[in-house]
């Protein structure tokens, strides 16, 4: 080797000592083969090297490793690469040695491991940042020790004061109720202490707690209460600024948004009333008072023709304002007459309505309340009434009750004679229709087309059907009802066991089919005793049956 190549020393000592962090984040490289020409792939870099002088001035700055990191860190020591030592060793006989080929090197046991599993001293926290296990559990320890020694607070006591039902027991509840205290309150309350009076208000109503707290308090609560949504509380509000105005007059200077809130749900109930309930506008009409009467007039008002459509917000308005031209229907609906009546039930309406009402009365339902209300004010009206009753209405037997007590029974049963004698072109309804108003007190002859010798047309499972048979039958009439029964025995098992029930009832001399004898959709034991009749085919059999009266008035 070329002595003017060789290290000297001092580069020697440079490449065996102790390198910084960076150069232990370097990875080894492997001895070039001696004599080989140096290749860009296999030429040794220095990191140090390309380390700008400013990083370098840096770690000339920084402090040194600690000692703790230095033990916790072992594998950072430096090894000096296996080849470097061997350089020295080198002369000029090697030179013709045959070059070692790359893949031929063994490997260097002494070599450090890769820079990628070593991690970089630098990133190692200080060994005094680091908390010990026993540091780390000494504040988790006092903190136990010190939950175990706290005791829960007790919840703080309320003040002595009156108990919260026996002060709802003496302002009230309701807005009327809290006006009256207003204006006389209890002085045993009004002495009260701050402390005891809030104290008391979270137990008591919203309305109770402000009467409790005074004038003013209450009119906070109106006006809170009705910019919510419940308008009626404004009626209350103007009641208590007429009675105490010196300390309402405050609070509605200071709370006009919320008074605008309340206007608004005023205006939203009346609006939505007109087209739907229409009493509780007309009771707000006749109620309000003052600024808020103000108000409610100028929404109904601003719609006349709406208000014409309900006759029961119509007669509220005109009773406080006579002088309203309200437009009313020239042809009222059925609704319309409805509602005119109920009013005019309860109290006299104004003459336009009262005038439409009497024209048209007659279109109304023929009710008992109708019909009462007719008869005490428009008595001519009463007859066109009675004719558009419906016979055919569950509260026919009421109707019946009013027409006998009022003189007009007679028009009604000769409308109820008419509807039979129209409906006896079927014998079989017109019999179950005779029946009908029989049984409901009506006595009415029967029609001539049911008084035929015959019993075509019939439908012999009807009990009427059997009854009028047993007449025809006294009266000398051929007929066979045995006959007959046998007959339909024979075609319908169903409609014979009726009618064998029905001719039982009737007292017809019949007896049993023997068609019926047996049969299947009968169960044992329930069959009449006496008359063998199917006590399933009509409820209350045992009461009706005559031959079971026989036997026992026998036995008796």
């Amino acid at each position: 080797m070329d002595p003017s190549t060789a290290p000297d020393e001092s580069q020697r000592n440079d490449t065996t000592s102790t390198h910084g962090a960076d150069d232990i984040a370097t990875a080894p490289t492997r001895d070039a083969p001696v004599g080989a020409e140096p290749t860009e792939a296999s030429a040794p870099t220095d990191p140090a090297a390309e380390v700008e002088p400013a990083a370098e001035a840096e770690r000339a700055d920084s402090p040194a490793p600690t000692e703790s990191a230095a033990e916790a860190e072992p594998a950072a020591e430096v090894v000096a690469p296996a080849g470097a030592g061997e350089l020295d060793d080198h002369d000029e006989d090697h030179d013709d040695e045959d070059a070692v080929e790359p893949g031929e090197v063994e490997p260097n046991p002494e070599a450090i491991p890769p820079a990628e599993a070593v991690p970089p001293a630098e990133a190692m926290p200080p060994a005094e940042a680091i908390p010990s296990a026993e540091a780390q559990a000494e504040p988790a320890a006092r903190g136990e020790q010190k939950g175990a020694r706290s005791k829960p607070k007790p919840a703080p006591k309320k003040p002595a004061g009156p108990d919260p039902a026996a002060v709802i027991k003496r302002i009230g509840t309701s807005n009327e109720a809290a006006l009256r205290y207003v204006l006389s309150p209890d002085p045993s309350l009004t002495r009260l202490s701050r402390k005891v009076r809030e104290s008391l208000i979270t137990d008591v109503p919203p309305v109770t707690a402000g009467a409790l707290l005074g004038p003013a308090a209450l009119a906070r609560h109106f006006v809170a209460s009705a910019a919510a949504g419940r308008y009626r509380d404004l009626f209350s509000l103007w009641e208590l600024f007429r009675i105490r105005p010196d300390e309402v007059k405050p609070v509605l200077a200071e709370r006009q948004r919320a008074l605008e809130r309340a206007r608004e749900m005023l205006s939203k109930a009346a609006r939505l009333g007109m087209g739907g309930r229409a009493e509780r506008v007309a009771e707000d009409i006749a109620s309000a008072q003052g600024l808020i009467w103000t108000w409610l007039r100028e929404i109904v008002t601003a719609d006349l023709a709406a208000v014409g459509r309900r006759p029961q917000i119509a007669t509220a308005l005109l009773e406080r304002e006579p002088g309203l031209d309200i437009p009313l229907p020239d042809k009222p609906t059925d609704s319309w007459l409805a509602e005119a009546a109920s009013v005019r039930q309860t109290k006299p309406v104004p003459a336009g309505v009262d005038a439409l009402l009497s024209a048209h009365i007659d279109r109304l339902p023929a009710t008992v309340a109708t019909l009462s209300l007719t008869a005490e004010h428009y008595p001519e009206r009463l007859p066109a009434l009675l004719d558009r009753v419906d016979l055919d209405s569950p509260d026919i037997g009421s109707i019946m009750a009013w027409a006998r007590d009022h003189g007009m029974g007679d028009r009604l049963r000769e409308r109820i004679r008419e509807s039979v004698e129209a409906a006896s072109g079927d014998r079989a309804q017109g019999l179950a229709r005779w029946q009908f108003w029989r049984e409901r007190g009506v006595d009415l002859p029967l029609p001539d087309a049911l008084r035929t010798p015959t019993i075509e047309g019939l439908d012999l499972a009807r009990p009427e059907s059997a009854h009028l048979i047993a007449g025809l039958v006294s009266d000398g009439v051929s007929i066979d009802p045995q006959g007959e029964l046998d007959a339909l025995a024979t075609r319908n098992r169903q409609l014979a066991e009726k009618a064998y029930e029905a001719f039982v009832c009737a007292e017809l001399d019949v007896h049993l089919p023997l068609a019926l004898e047996g049969n299947p959709i009968v169960r044992d034991g329930t069959r009449c005793p006496s008359c063998q009749a199917w006590t399933w085919v009509r409820p209350g059999h045992e009461q009706r049956c005559p031959r079971r009266r026989e036997e026992e008035l026998a036995r008796a």
